[in-house]
């Protein structure tokens, strides 16, 4: 009875022989793996992979690409570094840009993002060399926009203006998000979607909470379809 007992403990589960597949195929790379190929690595029918993989979902243990045939990555993959998220904006928006780094940590606890912005700099930092440096390293640049936004000589002229360059040129994901009502429309970053979806600014929702649910998810989706094609 007790060997019996043993060997039964000795198992390891589903969620765990998934985990470590994926790992294996990863190694310590935050990247995504397409379903098929890790479906076909643990040689598992449609069924089980979906019911595996939506438990790990479930313990936020494993993040989700959209593509053809989706795709999968450990949410908390060793080593592995999250994409850093430059975010641009007007002080007189700082109050709306930290409510949206609230609704922004699950993903840093998935180490799916790091934000950055300018306070951030600490005394002494030569301030035009550490934001163009920051903003070159970053792998999205989320734009925050409003009437203070467009009559900043700074973020319009000088952060906008580099970060479309870098966009051009596919070294950068630009990302404008619409915080209050202005004529964003007829700025460079009118050829983009906007978040919150339909571009409807963040003040113009009756929940403010639904509206930054809804950029932060709009984000998570873009950090992932920027790792899949890492």
């Amino acid at each position: 009875m007790a060997a019996r007992k043993s060997k039964k403990l000795g198992r390891r589960s589903y969620r765990d022989i998934f985990l470590d597949k994926l790992r294996e195929l990863v190694g310590d790379e935050q990247k995504l793996i397409s379903n098929n190929a890790v479906k076909e690595a643990l040689d598992w029918d449609d069924e089980q992979y979906k019911r595996i993989k939506g438990q790990l979902l479930d313990e936020n243990l494993i993040v989700v690409g959209r593509g053809y045939g989706g795709s999968v990555g450990l949410a908390n993959a060793p080593g592995a570094k999250a994409l850093t998220l430059f975010i641009s904006y007007s002080h007189a928006d700082e109050a709306l840009k930290n409510e949206l780094l609230k609704h922004l940590a699950p993903l840093k606890r998935l180490k799916l993002i790091e934000a950055w912005h300018d306070r951030k700099l600490k005394a002494g930092d030569d301030l035009d060399h550490e934001i163009s440096a920051n903003l070159e390293k970053s792998d999205i640049a989320v734009f925050l926009l409003s009437v203070d936004f467009i009559n900043s000589q700074y973020c319009y002229d000088v952060e906008l203006e580099k970060a479309l360059e870098l966009h051009a040129k596919g070294l950068l994901v630009v990302v404008p998000v619409v915080l209050r009502s202005c004529l964003w429309q007829h700025t460079p970053l009118a050829k983009l979607l906007a978040l919150p979806r339909d571009g409807k600014a963040v003040t113009a929702w009756a929940d403010r909470d639904e509206a930054l649910t809804d950029v932060a998810e709009g984000l998570r989706l873009k950090a992932l379809d920027v790792l899949e094609n890492k």
